[in-house]
């Protein structure tokens, strides 16, 4: 089929036009807002088990430079805080792929996340802020990530007592902007931004108010 309708296309080379199409997708992603990638390729999973019962939301990204956007991490956890805590979520992940390299990366926005991730993946490694694990191979929500989370949940997670730093005041998710001139571009403006300067961190050891926790 390939093969047909590249003939009838008159294209030569198909890997390379297939390289061109990733770099275009790949450079208009870069381009989106925190709110746009985190929303963008977002689905939504339900559980009822005699542990957990609840909504754990899991959204993708997919690039040909995954260093791009996770280095805007610091930007993105915050705006994954805000949708989950706005979605009434129990958990919500960004899983950062990059479909050259075949490798994917987990954003974490909270100690919920942090648990059930490691329950998921208990062989991945997590960095030292507890906010991003390595997936490896692992590329695809249908096949690797979503079957593994439903295993975990129904092996016998909950959600942590001990959760900390990820508590969030309702009022500072701030308000979503709309571009007049491209109703795609959707802006967070508020108070949850990160400061310059500041770097999000989850804390998983210390008790706080489980009532306000995410």
């Amino acid at each position: 089929m390939v093969a047909t309708l590249s003939e009838i296309a008159g294209v030569d080379d198909i890997q390379f036009l297939a390289s061109q199409q990733f770099k275009a997708k790949s450079k208009e992603l870069a381009g989106l807002s925190a709110h746009g990638l985190v929303n963008g390729d977002q689905k939504c999973f339900s559980f009822s088990t005699e542990t957990f019962n609840g909504d754990v939301g899991f959204a993708v990204v997919e690039t040909t430079d995954d260093a791009v956007i996770i280095d805007r991490m610091d930007e993105l956890l915050p705006e994954i805080v805000a949708c989950k805590k706005e979605r009434n979520l129990s958990a919500l992940f960004l899983a950062v792929v990059n479909i050259v390299q075949l490798k994917g990366t987990l954003l974490l926005c909270g100690p919920s996340e942090l648990s059930l991730a490691k329950a998921a993946f208990p062989n991945c490694k997590v960095n030292d802020s507890h906010t991003m694990m390595d997936l490896g191979s692992r590329v695809s929500r249908k096949k690797d990530y979503i079957p593994e989370i439903t295993k975990a949940v129904k092996a016998g997670w909950k959600k942590p007592v001990k959760r900390g730093l990820s508590v969030v005041d309702m009022a500072a998710l701030g308000k979503l902007e709309v571009d007049p001139t491209d109703y795609q571009n959707i802006t967070r403006r508020g108070s949850l931004a990160m400061k310059q300067g500041e770097h999000f961190t989850v804390d998983d050891d210390s008790v706080v108010d489980e009532e306000n926790c995410i």
